[in-house]
């Protein structure tokens, strides 16, 4: 059975390429969707929206070779942390940019003539978590992003998902709330005033989660069922090669109804 399984795609900074440690939230995930999907992590540390939207379109197949290459089913955008940086940080950049940046990217998704069209694939915008000013300046001597400077690019991120009608996770809201309500304070979701500590990637998860559940019940792991039997369901008195290769129209049937 020469079968590929489908994926997920994270897509972002630091804060996704972090996100396969140890009890990270791709970590998490990826357990989520064991044997039924991948979840590749494609987080590229320091990097914004600016240098992300040409880069996408080599980590996508194109849509004349989506026979022969596995399917999208699920790309998470994750991205405004570094873009939120103050100027002259090379990071810096604008709304306006950051905006058009993201709906670049999500262009190249959903637009039918783009050579990375791909109806199956569902886009899920992340916006940048709450900066904690103080633990930055401690942890990296420089405070060269501002709290209030930042939410201004979550808030974007989520009128663009609005305008453009895509989920998203709004992760600012989401850990301020929590703040508000009970009696963590918003140090105890980062570790370093940007990056996320051990309760934010748990925080993370879990409202990503609620979001594939919400928006797509058809993607919801616990909806899912394993595109390979159990050992304990195969018959190990019979042909095991053989039983195997059959499945191989079960799965393509699998696959169709996601």
């Amino acid at each position: 059975m020469n079968h590929l399984y489908n994926q997920i795609i994270l897509y972002g900074d630091s804060l996704t390429q972090q996100s396969h440690n140890k009890s990270g939230w791709g970590a998490e995930l990826q357990s989520s969707y064991i044997r039924k999907l991948d979840v590749l992590n494609r987080g590229f540390s320091g990097y914004n929206t600016e240098l992300a939207k040409h880069l996408l379109p080599h980590l996508l197949p194109k849509k004349n070779n989506l026979i022969q290459n596995p399917k999208v089913f699920l790309l998470t955008i994750f991205f405004g942390a570094n873009d939120a940086a103050i100027p002259p940080s090379v990071q810096h950049v604008t709304l306006e940019r950051y905006e058009e940046n993201l709906r670049q990217m999500i262009d190249i998704i959903k637009n039918p003539d783009s050579p990375y069209h791909s109806p199956e694939t569902r886009i899920l915008l992340i916006t940048p978590p709450p900066l904690d000013e103080e633990s930055r300046k401690k942890h990296s001597g420089v405070c060269d992003r501002k709290f209030e400077i930042t939410a201004k690019y979550a808030q974007t991120c989520v009128d663009l998902a609005n305008k453009l009608n895509v989920p998203v996770l709004n992760l600012w809201k989401l850990f301020n709330d929590k703040v508000a309500s009970t009696n963590v304070t918003l140090n105890d979701f980062l570790s370093d005033g940007v990056h996320l500590s051990a309760l934010g990637n748990e925080t993370l998860f879990h409202g990503l989660l609620d979001t594939i559940r919400e928006n797509w019940p058809e993607l919801n792991p616990d909806n899912l069922k394993p595109l390979t039997p159990l050992w304990t369901e195969l018959n190990h008195d019979i042909n095991l090669e053989q039983q195997l290769n059959s499945l191989e129209s079960n799965i393509t049937n699998q696959l169709k109804k996601i």
